[in-house]
């Protein structure tokens, strides 16, 4: 038997709904794919696991299956017609949560990195303030940062070379 064929049995999937899901699923951030495969295990539990000899297919099955389980959470229950319990309320709106959690750093947060030793050199060796250095980035580097994200900026990067 093939694996294609395998994979439709285990997760009564198509091979198009799978590939869609997991697509989906790569373009999520980590919170999610890491729900993602806190559900696999679940599914994984679920396969009977007594006609497989080969557990990778299994693990690639329970894989599949989580990804549309959160697709279909977050994306088809957006549509109409739709039918919903108070349990998968719940979990999709906590879904939902870390689907929409950013990472911290900002823009503002790259473009520092980028301009690190030049904020390292103007602090330490031309001893200039957070204030100063934060004209200075308006004035020179179109770059409009507060004294104080400057000053936790450059004690963290300080603090990261230790």
């Amino acid at each position: 038997m093939s694996l294609e064929k395998k994979l439709n049995s285990y997760t009564k999937l198509s091979s198009t709904q799978r590939a869609k899901a997991i697509k989906w699923l790569a373009r999520q951030n980590e919170e999610l794919i890491l729900v993602a495969f806190e559900k696999q295990k679940d599914f994984f539990f679920r396969l009977p696991k007594n006609k497989e000899e080969n557990k990778s297919v299994l693990y690639l099955a329970a894989y599949c299956m989580a990804a549309e389980a959160l697709y279909s959470i977050l994306v088809q229950k957006k549509r109409k017609n739709k039918v919903i319990n108070l349990q998968e309320v719940s979990d999709t709106t906590s879904i939902q949560v870390k689907q929409f959690k950013r990472h911290q750093k900002s823009e503002k947060y790259d473009r520092l990195l980028n301009l690190k030793g030049k904020i390292f050199k103007l602090i330490e060796e031309e001893k200039l303030s957070f204030r100063q250095v934060s004209k200075f980035l308006k004035t020179y580097h179109r770059l409009e940062v507060s004294h104080s994200y400057i000053a936790t900026f450059y004690h963290e990067i300080k603090k990261e070379k230790q």
